[in-house]
């Protein structure tokens, strides 16, 4: 079984917003919702487990309710950091039974429901595997004195996404071994990278933007409407 972790209970604080952007209305729909959807599309996935601030599950389970959200299977309470809400969301018994397990951003609204697919058949193959994109920009490495250091090669460059796509068996590994060296990273990947385990690198969406910053949702908004018609 294939099980997606979602997790949800950031706050966003570069947003400014009165309540965490995961809940901010895109097209009158919590953005939550829209991510969640996504998943209800993907035939592979056979449940999610969301992980979202106390105070909000309540909410949450409101939303699920409202709009049909089958294959939520279980709401757990969210760390105080994202990998702490990954981690609770791992001691589940449906992740716990998963074959395979999906981690992605609550506030990646527009990842096409191929780009899930993409990153599940990798990880059968590789044990993990992860969405990029890359740069347009010129990357340069700096110093501590704001100077530039080098270079660096694009073509050898990728801007990682979710979702990333794991065996279960190495992912629960990863996070045995993360939290005992008290390692925090930003992302899943990198977790596993520290095992010295390979983790393959797919073609990523340009869409599958991560709502970040106020500019951001008018862009989803904009997105989204291109999608429905």
């Amino acid at each position: 079984m294939v099980v997606a972790i979602i997790p949800a209970a950031g706050y966003g604080k570069r947003l400014q917003f009165p309540i965490p952007k995961q809940f901010l209305p895109v097209h009158n729909v919590p953005l939550v919702v829209h991510t969640l959807r996504l998943l209800e599309r993907v035939p592979e996935i056979g449940a999610v487990v969301v992980a979202v601030s106390s105070e909000y599950t309540e909410r949450l389970q409101q939303l699920c309710r409202d709009y049909n959200l089958c294959k939520v299977c279980r709401i757990v309470s969210g760390g105080a950091e994202r990998q702490d809400s990954v981690a609770n969301a791992l001691r589940t018994e449906e992740a716990r039974k998963a074959e395979y397990l999906i981690i992605h951003d609550a506030v990646r609204p527009l990842a096409p429901p191929e780009l899930f697919q993409r990153v599940l058949q990798a990880a059968q193959r590789y044990g993990a595997a992860i969405p990029g994109i890359p740069p347009s920009d010129t990357i340069k490495e700096i110093t501590l004195e704001n100077t530039v250091r080098q270079t660096l090669p694009r073509e050898r460059l990728r801007l990682i996404q979710t979702p990333q796509a794991f065996r279960r068996e190495l992912l629960e590994e990863a996070y045995r071994a993360a939290m005992q060296r008290g390692w925090y990273a930003t992302d899943d990947a990198a977790l596993v990278e520290a095992l010295g385990h390979p983790v393959a690198v797919v073609e990523g969406a340009w869409e599958n933007i991560k709502i970040t910053h106020p500019s951001d949702i008018a862009l989803a908004e904009y997105l989204l409407a291109r999608q429905r018609s």
